[in-house]
């Protein structure tokens, strides 16, 4: 199953076409459906063991949308001994504002995961969920060199992993949860942009890789150290 290219389609959602309406929507949509797939345990599995006892810490969440996923690694380590102090950041001032309203607690900036507003160092970990395939081989590259500059101790990423089973599979959960044409479209066109391990391992070849391993379900989990 081959990888499709990053200007082949585009998701409607980083198009900016939609209204504020339809992109409310969508966004409830992905978060209804990153619930039903268990959405935040493949971050929660590779990060806890990282931070939990570690005393007070300082997260970047990257491309965070609503910030429900980085809320809920942050609940867990905080019940762990770890209280994380999560920043949000978006291209997007609508996705950061729907978490907003939705009462998740983190502070937001919008700006370029391409070239990070924040000196060296500034946080312990960076992290981003479901963003990595929205880029190219040329631009993950400058978003994985920008999260290891910006983190004291390492860089985690989970992202979808391309199969043709991950995309039958997403062809019957999407109507199931009767979400609307606009995430049914971005779902697909996310599977179709979706990297394998081998691919993964291929772009990485050279950092300091701690970790690189299939995630229940579909996904997969990058470690990088600083």
């Amino acid at each position: 199953m081959r990888r499709q290219a990053i200007d082949e389609a585009e998701e409607l959602l980083d198009a900016g076409a939609l209204t504020a309406a339809e992109r409310e929507r969508s966004l409830a949509e992905l978060d209804r459906v990153n619930r039903f797939l268990a959405g935040a345990l493949p971050l929660l599995r590779t990060m806890l063991p990282r931070v939990a006892a570690a005393g007070e810490q300082r997260v970047l969440d990257l491309g965070t949308g609503s910030g429900r996923v980085a809320a809920a690694l942050a609940r867990a380590a905080a019940r762990r001994g770890a209280p994380l102090g999560v920043v949000g950041l978006d291209r997007q001032l609508g996705h950061l504002l729907l978490g907003r309203r939705a009462g998740v607690p983190q502070l937001r900036v919008v700006a370029d995961a391409g070239a990070l507003p924040f000196p060296d160092g500034a946080f312990d970990w960076t992290v981003s969920t479901l963003f990595f395939h929205h880029f190219d081989e040329e631009g993950n590259r400058r978003v994985l060199a920008e999260m290891r500059r910006a983190a004291r101790r390492g860089a985690a990423i989970v992202d979808l992993r391309r199969s043709r089973l991950a995309a039958w599979s997403l062809r019957l959960v999407l109507p199931f949860l009767r979400v609307g044409a606009v995430t049914r479209h971005d779902g697909r066109v996310s599977m179709a942009r979706a990297w394998s391990l081998a691919e993964v391992a291929a772009l990485t070849r050279g950092l300091p890789v701690a970790e690189l391993r299939r995630r229940f379900p579909f996904r997969f989990s990058l470690v990088l150290g600083s």
